[in-house]
Protein backbone atom coordinates (compact mmCIF):
# COMPACT_ATOMS: atom_id res chain seq x y z
CA UNK A 1 0.00 0.00 0.00
CA UNK A 2 2.83 2.44 0.80
CA UNK A 3 4.23 1.95 -2.72
CA UNK A 4 0.83 2.78 -4.21
CA UNK A 5 0.59 5.97 -2.16
CA UNK A 6 4.13 6.95 -3.10
CA UNK A 7 3.38 6.56 -6.82
CA UNK A 8 0.18 8.58 -6.48
CA UNK A 9 1.87 11.39 -4.55
CA UNK A 10 4.88 11.62 -6.90
CA UNK A 11 2.60 11.56 -9.93
CA UNK A 12 0.44 14.33 -8.50
CA UNK A 13 3.50 16.47 -7.82
CA UNK A 14 4.60 15.97 -11.43
CA UNK A 15 1.14 16.97 -12.64
CA UNK A 16 0.96 20.08 -10.46
CA UNK A 17 4.43 21.01 -11.71
CA UNK A 18 3.27 20.68 -15.31
CA UNK A 19 0.28 22.94 -14.70
CA UNK A 20 2.47 25.52 -12.96
CA UNK A 21 4.97 25.41 -15.82
CA UNK A 22 2.24 26.31 -18.33
CA UNK A 23 1.55 29.39 -16.19
CA UNK A 24 5.22 30.36 -16.01
CA UNK A 25 5.55 29.29 -12.37
CA UNK A 26 8.55 27.27 -11.21
CA UNK A 27 8.77 24.92 -8.24
CA UNK A 28 11.37 23.54 -5.85
CA UNK A 29 11.63 20.42 -3.69
CA UNK A 30 13.16 19.77 -0.29
CA UNK A 31 13.56 16.32 1.22
CA UNK A 32 9.91 16.04 2.23
CA UNK A 33 8.08 18.99 0.65
CA UNK A 34 7.40 20.34 -2.86
CA UNK A 35 6.47 24.00 -3.25
CA UNK A 36 5.91 26.61 -5.92
CA UNK A 37 8.09 29.72 -6.07
CA UNK A 38 5.03 31.91 -6.64
CA UNK A 39 1.32 31.56 -6.02
CA UNK A 40 -0.04 28.47 -7.79
CA UNK A 41 -2.86 28.69 -10.34
CA UNK A 42 -6.44 28.41 -9.03
CA UNK A 43 -7.41 24.95 -7.72
CA UNK A 44 -3.75 23.95 -7.36
CA UNK A 45 -1.70 23.88 -4.13
CA UNK A 46 1.26 26.08 -3.27
CA UNK A 47 2.78 23.29 -1.17
CA UNK A 48 2.57 19.47 -1.34
CA UNK A 49 4.10 17.13 1.21
CA UNK A 50 6.03 14.42 -0.63
CA UNK A 51 6.77 12.22 2.39
CA UNK A 52 4.86 11.13 5.46
CA UNK A 53 7.94 12.28 7.41
CA UNK A 54 7.24 15.93 6.59
CA UNK A 55 6.66 18.01 9.70
CA UNK A 56 4.71 21.17 10.40
CA UNK A 57 8.02 22.90 11.22
CA UNK A 58 9.43 21.95 7.82
CA UNK A 59 6.35 23.37 6.11
CA UNK A 60 6.61 26.55 8.20
CA UNK A 61 10.26 26.97 7.21
CA UNK A 62 9.36 26.63 3.54
CA UNK A 63 6.51 29.12 3.84
CA UNK A 64 8.80 31.71 5.42
CA UNK A 65 7.46 35.17 4.62
CA UNK A 66 5.50 33.99 1.58
CA UNK A 67 1.76 34.20 1.24
CA UNK A 68 0.63 30.58 0.94
CA UNK A 69 -3.03 29.88 0.26
CA UNK A 70 -3.18 26.09 0.07
CA UNK A 71 -1.29 23.01 1.25
CA UNK A 72 -1.84 19.45 0.07
CA UNK A 73 -1.24 17.24 3.12
CA UNK A 74 -0.55 14.09 1.10
CA UNK A 75 -0.63 11.72 4.06
CA UNK A 76 -3.29 13.49 6.16
CA UNK A 77 -0.92 13.64 9.12
CA UNK A 78 -0.27 17.36 9.64
CA UNK A 79 -2.23 19.80 11.78
CA UNK A 80 -1.99 23.19 10.11
CA UNK A 81 -4.84 24.79 12.10
CA UNK A 82 -2.51 26.67 14.51
CA UNK A 83 -1.24 28.57 11.45
CA UNK A 84 -4.76 29.70 10.55
CA UNK A 85 -5.33 27.00 7.95
CA UNK A 86 -8.52 24.97 7.75
CA UNK A 87 -9.40 21.78 5.91
CA UNK A 88 -10.97 22.48 2.52
CA UNK A 89 -11.65 18.80 1.82
CA UNK A 90 -10.55 15.27 2.60
CA UNK A 91 -10.05 12.66 -0.12
CA UNK A 92 -8.51 9.26 -0.84
CA UNK A 93 -5.66 8.36 -3.13
CA UNK A 94 -6.87 5.70 -5.56
CA UNK A 95 -5.00 3.03 -7.47
CA UNK A 96 -5.67 0.53 -10.23
CA UNK A 97 -3.24 -2.19 -11.29
CA UNK A 98 -2.18 -2.35 -14.97
CA UNK A 99 -4.54 -4.13 -17.33
CA UNK A 100 -3.41 -7.65 -18.22
CA UNK A 101 -5.25 -7.53 -21.56
CA UNK A 102 -5.75 -4.27 -23.44
CA UNK A 103 -9.26 -3.56 -24.67
CA UNK A 104 -10.56 -1.31 -27.49
CA UNK A 105 -11.30 2.30 -26.62
CA UNK A 106 -14.91 2.53 -25.40
CA UNK A 107 -17.43 4.01 -27.83
CA UNK A 108 -17.90 7.77 -27.67
CA UNK A 109 -14.41 8.57 -26.37
CA UNK A 110 -11.65 10.35 -28.30
CA UNK A 111 -8.34 12.01 -27.54
CA UNK A 112 -8.37 15.81 -27.59
CA UNK A 113 -5.69 16.94 -30.05
CA UNK A 114 -7.18 19.96 -31.87
CA UNK A 115 -7.59 23.42 -30.37
CA UNK A 116 -11.31 23.52 -31.21
CA UNK A 117 -11.83 20.29 -29.26
CA UNK A 118 -9.70 21.72 -26.47
CA UNK A 119 -11.97 24.75 -26.20
CA UNK A 120 -15.02 22.47 -26.04
CA UNK A 121 -13.31 20.37 -23.36
CA UNK A 122 -12.49 23.34 -21.14
CA UNK A 123 -16.01 24.73 -21.49
CA UNK A 124 -17.51 21.39 -20.48
CA UNK A 125 -15.03 21.03 -17.63
CA UNK A 126 -15.53 24.58 -16.38
CA UNK A 127 -11.81 25.10 -15.77
CA UNK A 128 -11.64 28.53 -17.35
CA UNK A 129 -8.08 29.49 -18.20
CA UNK A 130 -6.40 27.12 -15.72
CA UNK A 131 -5.86 24.27 -18.19
CA UNK A 132 -3.70 25.65 -21.01
CA UNK A 133 -3.61 24.50 -24.67
CA UNK A 134 0.16 23.95 -24.34
CA UNK A 135 -0.73 20.59 -22.81
CA UNK A 136 -1.70 19.37 -26.29
CA UNK A 137 1.97 19.50 -27.28
CA UNK A 138 3.22 17.28 -24.45
CA UNK A 139 3.87 13.57 -24.94
CA UNK A 140 3.49 12.88 -21.22
CA UNK A 141 -0.02 14.35 -21.02
CA UNK A 142 -3.17 13.29 -22.82
CA UNK A 143 -6.67 14.75 -22.67
CA UNK A 144 -9.79 12.75 -23.45
CA UNK A 145 -13.40 13.65 -24.12
CA UNK A 146 -16.65 11.74 -24.40
CA UNK A 147 -19.66 12.93 -26.38
CA UNK A 148 -22.81 10.98 -27.08
CA UNK A 149 -26.40 12.20 -27.48
CA UNK A 150 -25.74 15.40 -25.56
CA UNK A 151 -23.82 13.70 -22.78
CA UNK A 152 -20.25 14.82 -22.09
CA UNK A 153 -17.36 13.60 -19.97
CA UNK A 154 -13.62 13.95 -19.88
CA UNK A 155 -10.36 13.55 -17.99
CA UNK A 156 -6.62 14.13 -18.22
CA UNK A 157 -3.88 11.49 -17.91
CA UNK A 158 -0.23 12.24 -17.17
CA UNK A 159 2.94 10.21 -16.74
CA UNK A 160 4.94 10.45 -13.53
CA UNK A 161 6.09 8.32 -10.61
CA UNK A 162 6.04 5.15 -12.72
CA UNK A 163 2.27 5.53 -13.01
CA UNK A 164 -0.43 7.25 -15.04
CA UNK A 165 -2.22 9.96 -13.09
CA UNK A 166 -5.91 10.63 -13.67
CA UNK A 167 -7.25 14.10 -12.93
CA UNK A 168 -9.86 16.67 -13.89
CA UNK A 169 -12.54 14.01 -14.30
CA UNK A 170 -15.97 15.33 -15.18
CA UNK A 171 -19.23 13.91 -16.50
CA UNK A 172 -22.66 15.34 -17.23
CA UNK A 173 -24.28 12.06 -16.16
CA UNK A 174 -23.72 9.50 -13.44
CA UNK A 175 -22.22 6.71 -15.52
CA UNK A 176 -21.41 3.39 -13.91
CA UNK A 177 -18.87 2.79 -16.67
CA UNK A 178 -16.96 6.07 -16.35
CA UNK A 179 -14.10 4.86 -14.15
CA UNK A 180 -13.81 1.56 -16.00
CA UNK A 181 -13.58 3.51 -19.26
CA UNK A 182 -10.93 5.80 -17.81
CA UNK A 183 -8.66 2.93 -16.80
CA UNK A 184 -9.15 1.19 -20.15
CA UNK A 185 -8.30 4.33 -22.16
CA UNK A 186 -5.27 5.25 -20.06
CA UNK A 187 -3.96 1.70 -20.34
CA UNK A 188 -4.17 1.80 -24.12
CA UNK A 189 -1.97 4.90 -24.42
CA UNK A 190 0.32 4.08 -21.48
CA UNK A 191 0.39 0.26 -21.35
CA UNK A 192 1.87 -1.70 -18.48
CA UNK A 193 1.55 1.07 -15.90
CA UNK A 194 -0.84 1.40 -12.95
CA UNK A 195 -3.26 4.31 -12.83
CA UNK A 196 -3.51 6.60 -9.81
CA UNK A 197 -5.35 9.69 -8.68
CA UNK A 198 -7.50 10.95 -5.83
CA UNK A 199 -11.21 11.42 -5.37
CA UNK A 200 -13.86 12.05 -2.73
CA UNK A 201 -17.59 11.57 -2.26
CA UNK A 202 -19.64 10.06 -5.08
CA UNK A 203 -16.68 10.05 -7.48
CA UNK A 204 -14.62 8.04 -5.00
CA UNK A 205 -17.49 5.58 -4.52
CA UNK A 206 -17.89 5.19 -8.29
CA UNK A 207 -14.17 4.53 -8.75
CA UNK A 208 -14.09 1.92 -5.99
CA UNK A 209 -17.12 0.19 -7.47
CA UNK A 210 -15.27 0.01 -10.80
CA UNK A 211 -12.27 -1.90 -9.48
CA UNK A 212 -10.08 0.91 -8.18
CA UNK A 213 -8.75 0.62 -4.62
CA UNK A 214 -8.16 3.19 -1.91
CA UNK A 215 -4.47 3.68 -1.13
CA UNK A 216 -4.65 6.19 1.71
CA UNK A 217 -6.07 9.53 2.86
CA UNK A 218 -5.06 13.09 2.01
CA UNK A 219 -6.25 16.53 3.03
CA UNK A 220 -6.10 19.96 1.47
CA UNK A 221 -5.63 22.87 3.86
CA UNK A 222 -6.42 26.46 2.90
CA UNK A 223 -5.74 29.75 4.59
CA UNK A 224 -8.91 30.58 6.47
CA UNK A 225 -9.12 34.24 5.43
CA UNK A 226 -8.84 33.37 1.73
CA UNK A 227 -11.85 31.04 1.51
Amino acid sequence: MSEQVHSAVVNNIVWCGIICETHGITAASSKHVWSTTAKAPPFYPDIITSSRHATVKEVIDIIGNREVSSIKDSFANLDMSPLDFEILFKAEWIYHAPLANLEPIPSGWHEVTAKNDFVDWTLAHGSGNVIKPELLNRRDVKMYAYTNKGETAGFIANLGGNAVGISNVFSSVNSNNLWSDIHTIASLDFPGLPTVGYEQGDDLAAALQSGWTSAGPLRVWVKSKNY
